[in-house]
């Protein structure tokens, strides 16, 4: 064979290995494109931890006024952490943990676990330290640094709730909420108008267990679920040092009174069972039905003890003074409440929408009780009283509202409906009444509603709303008569990148009833401002303005001597906010970031005062995954009136590092 005739033989076998090996080839090579083209994908871990430490400043002025509204303090803090994780593994896909705030003292911690599949868990945690002991607060006329009322607390809340077969039809689930808190005050003891004020140990808790089954259908849905509540507080009051109380040196009859040994305590304990249903239907495309039946029976159980010495003013029969007394009171409440509501929204035609919604909410109380005081005048028995008494409070108030929208076209629709309120009560009289042990109470309000939507351009959107009321009876003094109440909202686009909006609400509300004379005003407008060059991608400016205004006058009785007076409140407030964060010229990572602003408050009329916050912070990034930061703020309060004493002013600046996931 000669090498002419080899080749020939073989040219055939190659061109089909050629043929072969080039669809492979060109597959590897598709494949390495497909895989650069691919997206990275998502990181296991994801988020942020912030660390840091704040300074401040000696506040000048008055400290319980400081810890009473801004309470912050220096020291090691952990102002953020957002930290996600997501993965593969058989019982956990997904977590996430925030935090917020550890260090100061309110401060907030969510954890959420899940595997869509099969469950979802969330825990919230937060945290509160409750300082109140405004100087002014309940005695305005009190001497600076003397109060009748104040806090000192620590308030924590913890919440579980775990969800099963989050995405099936049936999704049973279960909460766990429980609520407590701590702490020292002071609290008025009060004897025949003479008012001592009294160290007090404060103990509150509360626990709600609470399961359920969510049931998902084609075209409803149904949640039943039960319950129960138990709850507690308590509270001791004492005294340390003998005290002459709100009379000081003013004696009553020609003796100077004084409390040498005060003791009061009260423990109420409490439970009740919770059944809730609740459900939405959309039957038809033309109809979409909605409801909630809510039941429950609290019961509650007290017990109050009360141990007073001293020079004490009794106006019981032959009495006056005395030396020293004991009270004891007992009593239990029940107290059965069933509220339920249901709704629907009918769509008869294309552009026409009617919806009906009925409320009711009916409770009855039934108490009783047993009282018994004893008075004694150096160590001899002077008097007793005792008495019991069996007592009911019954209410029921309903509502009704049926309403209409139409669409007039795209850039209008209209609203209106009437809303009808009533109820009645069943009280014990007051003392000065003629009508019996007991006094039944009614409550009826006619209501017009109207609101629009209104979008003449695209750049522009309105929307309002009104209620118009004509009250024939009423319960309370204060309550809604004859009122009426608007909003107005605007959202209007200047450029692409400039956003106005405007918030407008106005209420009055009468009761000319003789004795009352209630005359209510509130006023509330607001504009804000928001400039966002190039999407906001360096410079983001966002600003606000709120001017408020509430006047109150209602008429009122002195008994003692017999007189009429009037009531009368005025408060206006303008209230302001900044806020503008800049993207500072750099390279690659480093691209500073400066943030700067403030919000500012100042109120006239019965109690005029002024609060200050400008703050400003600097972000720099020394690393894809570490930025620097630092961060000052400034408080300013006053009242420039009789309660200037509550003044106070301090700076704070924090300085951290975050590190990115």
């Amino acid at each position: 064979m000669t090498l002419r005739n080899l080749v020939l033989m073989m040219m055939p076998l190659a061109l089909v290995a050629a043929q072969e090996q080039k669809p492979a080839a060109e597959a590897k090579k598709e494949e390495a494109k497909k895989e650069e083209s691919a997206p990275a994908g998502e990181k296991t871990w994801s988020g942020w931890v912030e660390a840091g430490a704040r300074w401040r400043s000696d506040v000048a002025g008055s400290m319980d006024a400081y810890r009473s509204i801004v309470n912050l303090t220096g020291g090691f803090r952990l102002p953020s952490m957002d930290v996600s994780y997501q993965g593969a593994h058989k019982l956990l896909k997904t977590m996430r943990l925030t935090s917020g705030n550890w260090g100061d003292p309110f401060n907030t911690a969510r954890l959420e676990l899940s595997d869509e599949k099969y469950y979802r868990y969330a825990s919230r945690y937060s945290n509160l330290l409750y300082y109140n002991f405004l100087p002014s607060f309940a005695n305005p006329a009190a001497p600076a640094g003397y109060s009748l009322r104040s806090y000192d607390m620590n308030m924590r809340n913890f919440d579980h709730e775990l969800t099963l077969l989050p995405n099936e039809r049936f999704t049973p689930y279960l909460r766990v909420t429980r609520n407590w808190a701590g702490g020292r005050g002071i609290t008025p003891l009060v004897v025949q108008g003479n008012e001592y004020a009294l160290r007090t140990d404060l103990d509150w808790r509360q626990q709600d267990v609470v399961g359920g089954v969510r049931m998902n259908f084609t075209r409803s849905h149904l949640t039943i679920e039960h319950g129960s509540t138990d709850f507690g507080d308590g509270q001791r009051i004492f005294n340390t040092e003998p005290m002459r109380g709100s009379r000081g040196n003013v004696p009553v009859l020609g003796q100077l009174l004084s409390l040498t040994n005060g003791n009061q305590l009260y423990d109420v304990d409490g439970s009740s069972r919770i059944t809730k249903v609740l459900f939405t239907a959309h039957p038809y495309d033309w109809v979409d039905l909605y409801g909630q039946v809510l039941y429950a029976n609290p019961k509650t159980f007290s017990n109050f003890n009360q141990a007073l010495a001293g020079s004490l003013y009794s106006t019981a029969p032959g009495l006056l003074f005395y030396s020293s007394g004991k009270d004891t009171v007992y009593g239990d409440a029940r107290r059965p409440h069933t509220t339920g509501s249901f709704g629907m929204e009918l769509r008869p035609v294309s552009r026409l929408r009617v919806r009906e919604y009925y409320e009711t909410d009916r409770q009855k109380t039934d108490t009783a009780g047993a009282f018994e005081a004893a008075f004694l005048k150096n160590t001899e028995l002077a008097a007793t009283i005792r008495n019991s008494y069996v007592d009911r409070l019954e209410t029921s108030v309903h509502r009704q509202t049926v309403e209409a929208l139409y669409d007039f076209s795209r850039k209008f629709t209209l609203r209106g409906g009437y809303r009808y309120e009533w109820g009645n009560a069943l009280i014990r009289a007051g003392s000065l009444s003629i009508t019996g042990p007991q006094e039944r109470l009614e409550m009826q309000r006619h209501i017009g509603l109207a609101g629009f939507v209104a979008r003449p351009w695209q750049k522009l959107t309105l929307n309002g709303s009104a209620e118009v009321s004509n009250g024939v009876k009423t319960y309370y003094r204060t309550s809604l008569q004859d009122y009426y109440r608007m909003k107005l909202n605007g959202r209007y686009e200047i450029r692409q990148d400039l956003l106005m909006t405007v918030v407008y609400n106005r209420m009055e509300n009468k009761n000319p009833a003789s004795g009352v004379d209630l005359e209510f005003k509130s006023q509330n407008t607001s504009v804000g401002l928001q400039y966002m060059p190039g999407g906001g991608k360096w410079v983001t400016v966002i600003a606000d303005y709120n001017r408020s205004a509430i006047q109150s006058d209602i008429g009122y009785l002195i008994l003692f001597p017999y007189q009429q007076a009037q009531s009368l409140y005025r408060d206006i407030a303008h209230t302001g906010m900044l806020l503008a964060d800049i993207t500072l010229p750099g390279s690659g990572v480093f691209k500073p970031k400066l943030t700067f602003g403030g919000s500012y408050v100042t109120t006239d009329g019965s109690r005029p005062s002024r609060f200050y916050q400008p703050h400003g912070k600097l972000s720099l990034p020394l690393h894809r995954n570490v930025h620097v930061f630092s961060e000052w703020r400034t408080y300013g309060y006053n009242q420039p009136s009789i309660f200037s004493y509550e003044t106070f002013r301090t700076n704070m600046v924090m300085t951290g590092v975050r590190f990115v996931l």
